[in-house]
């Protein structure tokens, strides 16, 4: 009998209906393992079919106003508004405790150490609090969240908040994407689901970084929820950004090759782009807090992953509140120019260990010949 695959650190994921789990499956094992001596091991940036999503870091900023002297430095101190840091404090006041420090100066310290990435002995510098106490709010913050708060991070039990009728592509409840980050011990690989929004509806961090997308795909609880029928409906899906994933009849990827401009296939390979744009601009919102960016100096790689994980929560509560501190600008890219004739990413029959699924082919054929042109206006 075939051994399961191995897990990942962490999975954050999916249903409304699981955040009431045990905490305990939120961290499911240790870090995915490296691969057997005898086993093939295949790095991505040998195959030019299957390129990584390569989130440059933002530029270097000033430094951060720290501690706040006025509301408006609460964008530039934390990445929320002084409305939000407020309403945090208030919903996390019984859960953030100290000895000698109160609520809201954990919660200050926590969200500082997240928003810049600055050295704890800094931040108590700073803060003028005991050398321990940055570290001591920051793992304080990142438990409470994951324990407590993890409905922050799933699909709506309604399917209308993530479909619309104004949706270029009907029936899709986002997009997958995987990214790569730099952690304390190598790169990591996390791949999520975001919504028109850029809301995050499912994470799964915890991969090691030389996997394809396709494979940490394969070994994301995600996928076998879907293929167990347990996350989508019959006609909803997803779509796949980047050319490492495969046709399947819940993951729809562009058609391959050059489309003719008007066809049918160049209004679907456009529609795809822009579901794919929240779900990008999500992942440089995350590559925004100074934490992430400075995330090989965590102290583990399980540090780094609740990191992903609690600036993912973060991003969705900002988002909810309408508090775009932290939220990356939109993108005008490239492809946008060209969007009728640009090439796909990629086709199931080029991923390996996939075959062509013909319900998948017919699914995507029939969404590209009933659809308009999504950027013409009725």
């Amino acid at each position: 009998m075939t051994p399961p695959p191995p897990q990942p650190l962490l999975l954050l994921t999916h249903h409304l209906t699981t955040a009431t789990a045990a905490v305990s499956a939120l961290i499911l094992g240790l870090l995915d393992p490296a691969p057997t001596s005898h086993a093939r091991k295949r790095k991505r940036s040998d195959d030019p079919d299957d390129p990584v999503l390569v989130v440059p870091p933002p530029p270097p900023a000033p430094p951060p106003p720290l501690p706040p002297t006025s509301p408006d430095h609460y964008p530039l101190a934390f990445r929320v508004s002084a409305p939000t840091f407020h309403y945090l404090s208030g919903l996390l006041d019984p859960l953030l405790s100290h000895p000698f420090l109160p609520s809201p100066t954990l919660l200050a310290l926590a969200l500082a150490r997240l928003a810049s990435g600055l050295p704890y002995p800094a931040l108590a510098d700073l803060f003028r609090v005991p050398p321990s106490a940055p570290r001591a709010a920051s793992r304080r913050l990142r438990r409470v969240l994951l324990a407590n708060f993890r409905f922050w991070l799933a699909f709506p039990s309604d399917p209308t908040t993530t479909t619309s009728s104004s949706s270029p592509l009907p029936s899709c409840r986002g997009a997958l994407v995987c990214a790569r980050f730099t952690g304390p011990g190598g790169p990591l690989a996390a791949q999520l689901v975001a919504g028109a929004s850029s809301r995050i509806f499912s994470l799964a961090a915890g991969f090691r970084g030389d996997r394809t997308d396709h494979e940490v795909l394969r070994l994301s609880s995600l996928y076998h929820e879907v293929e167990q029928g347990k996350l989508l409906d019959p006609a909803q899906y997803l779509v796949g950004d980047g050319n490492g994933y495969p046709l399947l009849p819940w993951l729809m990827v562009p058609f391959q090759g050059l489309a003719l401009p008007g066809s049918p296939e160049a209004k679907f390979n456009a529609a795809h782009n822009a579901m794919c744009r929240p779900a990008r601009r999500a992942v440089r919102s995350l590559m925004g807090w100074g934490a992430i960016a400075r995330l090989h100096e965590e102290e583990s790689p399980r540090a780094a992953v609740t990191c992903i994980g609690t600036c993912a929560m973060l991003h969705n509560v900002l988002l909810a509140r309408e508090d775009y501190s932290a939220l990356a600008p939109e993108q005008v890219e490239e492809a946008d120019i060209h969007l009728e004739t640009m090439q796909s990413r990629g086709d199931a029959a080029r991923v390996e260990e996939f075959k062509v699924d013909e319900r998948a082919v017919a699914m995507r054929s029939a969404l590209a010949a009933t659809m308009s042109d999504w950027r013409t206006p009725a």
